[in-house]
């Protein structure tokens, strides 16, 4: 079972009245990808949206949400 760091299981769990944003390194365990994966898909605007706070990145959790449902593979057909 994968790991996931503190503010990753507050965030999943609906905790809090804000929406924490997670560093692109917590988006890389959070998928189980390898951090430069998340970078390369930045590049090629094909991962979820990326904000940019000063020279990071940073993910909001109901984007990457939207973006994983919307890459869920349908097994009814």
């Amino acid at each position: 079972m994968r790991r996931t760091t503190a503010r990753a299981a507050e965030a999943a769990s609906g905790a809090g009245s804000h929406c924490p944003l997670m560093s692109a390194r917590e988006l890389a365990d959070f998928l189980g990808v390898p951090l430069n994966t998340v970078y390369i898909w930045n590049h090629r605007h094909q991962g979820p949206r990326a904000h940019k706070v000063g020279r990071y990145l940073r993910y909001r959790w109901p984007e990457v949400e939207a973006w994983l449902e919307a890459r869920a593979v349908d097994r009814a057909a």
